[in-house]
């Protein structure tokens, strides 16, 4: 019983070496495993036993070959994603996906408080009302009524937000667990499983499992935010402002009792982009104002949502699966993860 109790005290220590250490660690444990197989064998004269054990090194030395090799592209890898056109200043390539991360995650909650905003002084300025009391009757007139098209699109456009927003949450998290456990647990684990022919299908899943959620993830969405920012600059090429800078789109006050015809004057914007004249001070006029300027606003976000926040988490996923399979096959387990890249 101490012995466990000892045994569930050194875990957390476990975690605190690094996964090229625990790897070395896995790999002697194996070694020295075989060796014990070997030496029973040898001792009852079992050929079957030494045979499997002699096999099972040739494996093991073929893994430890990989392991190295998987070390030197982690430490090329982490010295290219550090670079000055991506993150300088990260420790690796899991703090500069990190901050990636962050960055669009920030990007992303500014603009759905920006939409809850729009969308509480939208619903106030649409329940104005005026009422009038004449000769003991009384009648209420609604001339706020053209401020209800703007909650449509505003609920669409905080649903996509949201979305996006906990699609990034969730992104950063699995890289956060990916870093912290995914070559420090996994491969280890797999190691010790892949040491025998008997279990070499899960130890080959779990280190391929964890090479994938170490490497391909961040990979993925540091590749898209290469992508996004290259797209940008080629886009400056041609287009003055894209994506548009944002711009106010303050709800105007409504006058509930303005039964004033709307202004229908209403300047052609170049691509959508240019600054909106002023369309009359009627309430219509104002509503249409205001769903223009929030057209705009919400517009000069869309790049981050569906580029950065949406399909640079879906890229990093499929690169991720697809890549399981691969290393899977070379690590001698066959695994079919089409069944995932599907519902992904």
């Amino acid at each position: 019983m101490k012995k466990l109790l000892l045994f569930l005290l050194l875990i957390p220590l476990a975690f605190a070496a690094s996964w090229h250490e625990l790897a070395a660690l896995a790999v002697m444990v194996s070694a020295a495993l075989l060796g014990v197989v070997y030496m029973i064998g040898f001792g009852f004269g079992i050929n079957e036993l030494q045979m499997m054990a002699r096999e099972e090194f040739f494996q093991l030395i073929v893994l430890a070959v990989l392991v190295a090799v998987l070390t030197g592209s982690d430490s090329i890898l982490n010295s290219i994603s550090t670079l000055e056109p991506l993150k300088p200043g990260a420790a690796d390539m899991q703090d500069a996906t990190l901050d990636i991360l962050q960055e669009n995650r920030e990007q992303v909650e500014g603009l759905l408080d920006d939409i809850a905003s729009y969308d509480k002084q939208v619903s106030k300025q649409a329940s104005k009302s005026s009422q009038c009391n004449l000769m003991s009757m009384g009648y209420s007139v609604s001339g706020c009524g053209g401020f209800s098209i703007l909650a449509p699109p505003l609920s669409m456009a905080g649903g996509i937000t949201a979305f996006a927003l906990a699609e990034l949450s969730a992104m950063e998290r699995l890289v956060e667990l990916a870093s912290s456990y995914a070559l420090a647990l996994l491969l280890p684990i797999g190691i010790l499983l892949r040491t025998f022919k008997i279990t070499r299908g899960g130890g080959g899943f779990l280190i391929a499992l964890g090479i994938s959620l170490h490497l391909m993830l961040p990979i993925g969405i540091i590749f898209n935010e290469m992508l996004a920012e290259t797209f940008q600059d080629s886009s400056e090429d041609h287009i003055d402002e894209y994506p548009p800078d944002g711009v106010s789109a303050d709800i105007p006050e409504c006058n509930p009792g303005d039964t004033k015809a709307p202004h229908l004057a209403v300047e052609i914007v170049t691509l959508g982009l240019g600054s909106l004249t002023d369309l009359g001070d009627s309430n219509e006029d104002q509503a249409t104002s205001a769903y223009l300027n929030l057209r705009r606003s919400i517009r000069s976000h869309l790049f981050t949502i569906l580029i950065k926040a949406t399909l640079g988490p879906i890229i990093a996923l499929l690169m991720m699966t697809s890549s399981i399979r691969a290393l899977t096959h070379l690590a001698g387990a066959e695994v079919d993860v089409s069944a995932i890249s599907r519902f992904i």
